[in-house]
C-alpha cells in the first residue's frame, strides 16, 4: 500500500478513536471522572505512549540507520563499477563487447530499483538482472588472456564483479522493506488506544479539537516516516542515484 493513503488511514482511525472517546465521555455519568479515576487513566495512557515512543524512536533510528548503510554499498558498488571498466578496458578488444554489455546491464538496474514495481513483476524483473549478473561473471571469467599480467586484470575484474554482485544483493534486500507488517499493526493500534484514551479524558471545547488534530498529525507523520525510510529507493527520503548515473557517464569510455 502507498504510504501516503496508509498514513492518511492512521490519521483518520486516530481521530475516529478520538471522537469515539469523546462521545462515550458525554454519554456517561459524571462520577466516572472524578480525579480518582482520571489519574488512573493517566497512568494507564502514559505506559501505552511511553511503549509507542520507545518503539517509534528505535524503528525511525534503525531505518536511518538502514539507509545510510545502503547509500553507502551503492556509492562503492559505482566506484567498483568504474574500476571494473577500467580494468576490463586494459584487456583489449575481447573485452570491448563485454564493456558495453555491463553498461547497458548496470543501467537497467538502476532504472529497476528506483521504479515503482512490486509484486510480482519486480520478483520477475529482479531474477532476470540477477540471470544477467551471473552470464557476465561467466563471460569475465572467460575472457582470453595474453600472459601473467592480463590475467591478474581479469582475476581483479572477478574479484570485482563479486563485490558489486554483494552489493547489489544488499540493495535488493532493502528495496522490499524489512519492517514486519503486524508492528506497524500494533504500533498503530496503540495510538488509537492513546487517542481514544485522551477523548475520553478531555473536555469537549474546540481547543481541545485542535489539540488532537495537531497530535494526532505530529503522530502519523511518525509513522510515515518510518514507512518512507524502511523503503530506501522510493518516497521523499531516499538513496542519492546521483553517484550511480554519474559512474555510468564513465563506464565504457
Amino acid at each position: 500500500m502507498d504510504h501516503y493513503v496508509f498514513s492518511a488511514i492512521v490519521l483518520a482511525l486516530i481521530l475516529l478513536s478520538a471522537a469515539l472517546g469523546s462521545h462515550v465521555r458525554a454519554s456517561l455519568a459524571d462520577h466516572h471522572f472524578s480525579e480518582d479515576s482520571l489519574a488512573a487513566m493517566r497512568i494507564a495512557v502514559g505506559l501505552v505512549a511511553t511503549l509507542s515512543a520507545l518503539v517509534l524512536s528505535l524503528l525511525i533510528s534503525a531505518g536511518n540507520s538502514s539507509l545510510d548503510l545502503v547509500n553507502t554499498a551503492l556509492q562503492h558498488n559505482s566506484v567498483a563499477m568504474i574500476q571494473l571498466d577500467r580494468n576490463l578496458s586494459q584487456l583489449g578488444p575481447s573485452a570491448e563487447g563485454l564493456r558495453v554489455d555491463i553498461k547497458n546491464e548496470y543501467a537497467r538496474w538502476i532504472s529497476f530499483l528506483f521504479s515503482n514495481e512490486r509484486g510480482m513483476t519486480a520478483e520477475a524483473e529482479s531474477r532476470e538482472i540477477l540471470a544477467s549478473t551471473y552470464d557476465i561473471q561467466g563471460r569475465i571469467f572467460a575472457l582470453q588472456t595474453l600472459g601473467p599480467s592480463q590475467e591478474k586484470l581479469r582475476d581483479h575484474a572477478m574479484e570485482l564483479w563479486n563485490n558489486i554482485f554483494a552489493g547489489r544483493w544488499l540493495a535488493l534486500e532493502h528495496r522490499r522493506g524489512s519492517i514486519p507488517t503486524p508492528l506497524i499493526a500494533i504500533l498503530v493500534g496503540w495510538l488509537v488506544v492513546i487517542f481514544g484514551i485522551f477523548g475520553f479524558s478531555a473536555p469537549r471545547n474546540w481547543s481541545m479539537c485542535v489539540v488532537f488534530l495537531l497530535c494526532a498529525l505530529s503522530a502519523t507523520t511518525a509513522v510515515f516516516v518510518v514507512l518512507d525510510l524502511d523503503t530506501p529507493f522510493q518516497g521523499m527520503v531516499n538513496v542519492s542515484k546521483t553517484p550511480m548515473m554519474d559512474a555510468l557517464k564513465f563506464i565504457g569510455r
